[in-house]
């Protein structure tokens, strides 16, 4: 659904919400809480004053916003798990096999 978005231009210049209309009633954005791009869009997870949270979808290229998703207040999902600190590995440790006893 197509929507009517309030922006900031963020340090680095990209356009962030800070409030936006819906059904004729402009809902000014408490926190960006997540936001995150993939090859055509940015989206932005968002909470209004009222706990809920919407996640809005920018197009750059013909800036238009869409209204992508909403949540009910208080319905966080679930936690990602939490990585290890220990630096990823992408090959797996080479040991050298045992050597065979020389004969003498």
């Amino acid at each position: 659904m197509r929507i009517c978005v309030h922006c900031y231009s963020g340090p680095r210049g990209e356009e962030i919400p800070s409030a936006f209309h819906l059904g004729g009633r402009r809902l000014p954005i408490l926190a960006v809480l997540d936001r995150w791009t993939d090859s055509t869009h940015r989206y932005y997870e968002v909470m209004v004053d009222d706990g809920r949270r919407f996640v809005l979808r920018f197009e750059p290229g013909l800036r238009n916003w869409e209204l992508a998703a909403v949540f009910a207040a208080g319905k966080r999902p679930a936690p990602k798990p939490v990585t290890s600190t220990e630096p990823r590995r992408f090959f797996p440790t080479i040991t050298k096999a045992p050597s065979a006893p020389k004969a003498s």
